[in-house]
């Protein structure tokens, strides 16, 4: 396995995190230091690059998720964009998390739409009286 390489750098209001190599468990920390310092330069609307993402075990997909939740928690958002490689892929599969989270097919498409405008409002069916 190789490391991983981040880049972060801003397209408009968002923020692109570029994931290049392997991201498990001894790359990790590295990793999210540089995230967090992308995220403090350029904003908290994140798009992450996973086309040149070669694989992802538990550890790195716990990262992608911390990261997807604190940045919608922060009033920010985040989404992902592919194409994936097959080994991504199947890990998102496998999490059921190619089916909970936005995996726009390119980074085009990802940074196409404007960022949502504030924290997204969860909707809760009203109880029945």
């Amino acid at each position: 396995m190789n490391g991983c390489t981040v880049t972060c750098r801003a397209a408009g209001p968002r923020t692109v995190v570029t994931l290049i190599g392997d991201l498990y468990l001894p790359t990790v920390q590295e990793a999210e230091r540089s995230i967090r310092a992308g995220r403090r330069e350029h904003g908290e609307h994140l798009v992450f690059d996973l086309e040149p993402l070669a694989f992802l075990d538990s550890s790195g997909l716990s990262l992608l998720l911390r990261f997807y939740l604190a940045a919608e928690g922060r009033g920010g958002s985040a989404t992902l964009a592919g194409p994936v490689s097959e080994r991504v892929a199947r890990v998102l599969r496998v999490t059921n998390l190619d089916q909970r989270l936005l995996i726009h097919p390119s980074l085009d498409a990802a940074l196409d739409g404007a960022p949502p405008a504030g924290r997204r409002e969860e909707v809760r069916p009203v109880a029945p009286r």
